[in-house]
């Protein structure tokens, strides 16, 4: 059961889950840098504010295409460092040169503004580039490294890495850092940066030093196109989500729906706050300046309280979630202990079973909980009230960056399992029977043929003891095999659709609201525009509320 830790656990094993995801930690601190002091960053340097929007952009162009792409390239890379590192080690690489570039953009370009501002958006977009390039080869990492029974817990971990990387990132908007970091810079954007790449930097040293790849001779069967040229198997990447197991297509159409619901709140969740800090303090005789810069504050102040949450939430919510295999393996301990511990352990394991839900009940507990919380705008006029929300969707973050991947991880995990075995699932439940592991050897093609479609049928199957370093693919129902980095690439896709969704609607919805609110006589700024994005964040509670519905429907045939 994922989180609970049982005696035969060794301090070894704790380790290499801190040292596997640190590096995610450190990705979430450049990352929350970046989108939280970028904007006025660029502003600044002179940019419009509509051409700051197309800046942003850069992050779903980058996700759409690199993500899948390198996702890719990383299964058939053959360099003695292993399949991930050198990819991890290179675009880290490239994020502290756009880091230094972000920093000292005036210094490098001189009394040019124009060269200033396009200097700057070149950064950004080589930035987001890279950044995407880390994250997919990190995440890649854990599903190559753990075995089947353990990638729950890697998941967790790399929740909890997140998670204190973006409490590091949003406290860092509180400090002077010029006054107690003088020697790194002597601006916040320069201090941040530099903070950023250190911090990077070492969190993915540590990662790629104690993790340890397997490097292969020549691309695995299941690299799709490895023959091809890049660009061809760019273009194969996305005719492959026919060839997904069943369970892959389901979370890929849940975080279709999520993220409509996740990117208002991420976009506009601290302006909301300072639209209602603004218009409470309206009366107050202070300047819209000093409104603008006080609203902000209770904005990022929200976002903290949101983060911190998160974070408390991913330590928590894993001793109450169990997975397949997680389970599997408290079955398997339970049989191997003496009677009087059997006996111990049964008690147990009922104990566990009464007070925790599958994975897939956890997500679609947090995805009604974040529906409800966007419904709630209905009803909060204050901005105590607006931090509360924001602060209780900690909850469902903590699972939206964790279940999705834990599931994806343990299903391409339990089929490379499946591969090996040729065995089906048991029909029974995870409480009632465990999988045993059994001796490898000549199996038919049809065996794991038939195997494989029971996966993409129940979305779990029985597990092996060992890990996966050999190279993790899934064979579908159809003719061919994805990789790791293949699956997560696709599912990446279906992340940043909703992204260009939600800018575009969101932007109509605003221009629609203008016009009418517009012309109203001794009409509140702060107040109107609070009602606008709260409007918004309901819509994407509706997305929500629909996504849950689909990972209900998910928990009914995992378990």
């Amino acid at each position: 059961m994922s989180g609970w830790l049982p005696s035969s656990r060794s301090t070894a094993e704790v380790a290499q889950y801190v040292t596997l995801t640190l590096a995610l930690g450190g990705l979430q601190f450049a990352w929350s840098v970046e989108t939280g002091f970028g904007s006025l960053y660029l502003l600044s340097l002179g940019m419009r504010k509509s051409l700051v929007s197309l800046v942003w952009l850069a992050g779903p162009l980058s996700g759409l295409v690199t993500q899948p792409l390198v996702g890719i390239l990383s299964d058939r890379c053959t360099a003695r460092l292993g399949r991930r590192r050198p990819f991890v080690i290179g675009s880290t690489a490239a994020v502290v040169v756009c880091m230094g570039v972000i920093g000292w953009t005036r210094e490098l370009a001189g009394d040019r503004p124009t060269l200033v501002i396009w200097l700057a958006v070149a950064a950004f977009y080589v930035l987001d580039f890279a950044i995407n390039s880390i994250q997919a080869t990190l995440r890649a990492l854990i599903v190559d490294v753990l075995p089947t029974a353990r990638q729950d817990n890697g998941t967790a971990w790399a929740s909890r890495m997140i998670g204190v990387g973006n409490v590091g990132g949003y406290l860092m908007g509180f400090l002077d850092l010029v006054h107690l970091l003088p020697f790194l810079g002597s601006t916040q954007i320069q201090v941040l940066t530099t903070m950023a790449s250190l911090v990077l930097s070492s969190t993915v040293a540590v990662t790629c030093y104690f993790t340890h790849e397997k490097p292969i001779s020549r691309p695995l069967p299941g690299s799709t196109g490895s023959s091809s040229s890049e660009l061809q198997a760019l273009g194969a990447i996305f005719t492959s989500f026919r060839d997904l197991p069943e369970v892959i297509k389901r979370i890929c159409r849940i975080q279709l729906f999520a993220w409509i619901g996740w990117f208002p709140f991420l976009f506009y969740g601290t302006t909301y706050v300072a639209g209602l800090y603004s218009s409470a303090y309206r009366s107050s005789g202070q300047s819209d300046d000093e409104l603008m810069e006080q609203g902000t504050r209770a904005g990022s102040l929200a976002m903290f309280m949101q983060a911190v949450s998160s974070l408390a939430f991913s330590v928590v919510l894993p001793l109450f979630t169990y997975s397949a295999a997680a389970a599997a393996a408290a079955s398997r301990s339970a049989a191997r202990q003496s009677p009087r511990s059997s006996q111990a352990m049964r008690l147990l394991s009922k104990l566990r079973a009464a007070i925790s839900v599958s994975l897939p009940t956890m997500w679609t507990v947090s995805l009604l909980l974040f529906s409800v919380c966007m419904f709630a705008t209905l009803f909060a006029s204050s901005v105590s009230a607006a931090t509360w929300i924001i602060g209780v969707c900690g909850f469902s973050w903590a699972v939206a960056i964790w279940a999705p991947f834990s599931i994806i991880g343990e299903t391409i995990s339990h089929s490379n399992g499946l591969s090996h075995s040729g065995l089906p699932p048991p029909s029974s439940s995870f409480f009632e029977r465990g999988y045993e592991p059994v001796a490898t050897g000549d199996i038919q093609m049809n065996v794991i043929d038939r195997a494989s479609d029971e996966i993409s049928e129940h979305g779990h199957g029985r597990s092996l003891d060992g890990n996966n370093n050999s190279g993790t693919s899934v064979r579908s129902s159809g003719n061919s095999s994805l990789s790791a980095g293949t699956i997560l690439g696709i599912h990446n896709v279906f992340i940043v659709i909703p992204q260009f969704l939600t800018a575009f609607l969101s932007s109509l919805l605003f221009a629609f609201f203008e016009q009418i609110e517009g012309s109203e006589p001794n009409s509140d700024p702060g107040a109107q525009h609070a009602r606008q994005i709260a409007m918004v964040l309901r819509l994407g509670g509706i997305a929500s509320a629909v996504a849950a519905y689909y990972s209900w429907k998910l928990s009914r045939n995992s378990i």
